[in-house]
């Protein structure tokens, strides 16, 4: 069975640091949605046609991890719940598994600080560094779980969030993810 692992979140809440600490620690790949905008924005200059273009990707990119059933981590921010569901549905339909991150902070000077560094050298996916014009961006957006989700607040340190998703990944897929151990041992 395929495992894909999501990290989802608003901007600046540690979505990036905590798929790559896990990808490092379990030696999987991750895909950021960020790489993929970045590289499209030399190519396409419009906002919603980057978007689009990353989860055209994305969904074709899953569709390999299912045939090969295997696992990969995603930092993907899917804010709007029904884009979420819809993720979620279609790799269950798949027989692959969901197993998701929801990262908040619930600090708002740690989370605003994060967003000011990022205005220092803003790359184009980082179209909003404020804090108050991302809640507005955001707020119709919501802040709904994805049923077996799993909240974390990165205002706690790396290690101890990343020991937390490390011990919920093993229960969840314990036998999944000795088969994709084993296949990475050379």
């Amino acid at each position: 069975m395929a495992t894909v692992i999501l990290f989802r979140g608003k901007a600046g809440t540690g979505k990036t640091t905590l798929s790559k600490e896990l990808g490092r620690r379990l030696r999987l790949p991750v895909l950021h949605k960020d790489d993929i905008y970045d590289a499209a924005a030399g190519f396409v200059s419009e906002h919603q046609l980057r978007n689009r273009l990353c989860f055209d990707f994305l969904y074709r990119f899953l569709q390999t991890v299912m045939d090969a059933r295997t696992a990969v981590i995603l930092d993907f921010g899917f804010n709007q719940m029904d884009d979420a569901r819809r993720l979620k549905s279609w790799i269950e339909e798949r027989g692959g598994n969901l197993q998701s991150f929801l990262c908040v902070c619930s600090d708002e000077s740690v989370w605003a600080e994060r967003l000011a560094e990022r205005s220092v050298n803003p790359q184009p996916n980082q179209l909003i560094t404020d804090l108050s014009e991302l809640k507005e961006h955001y707020k119709d957006a919501g802040t709904e779980c994805l049923d077996g989700e799993i909240v974390l607040d990165t205002v706690l340190d790396k290690a101890s969030l990343a020991d937390r998703v490390e011990s919920k990944v093993s229960r969840w897929g314990e036998c999944d993810l000795q088969r994709i151990y084993r296949r990475h041992d050379f």
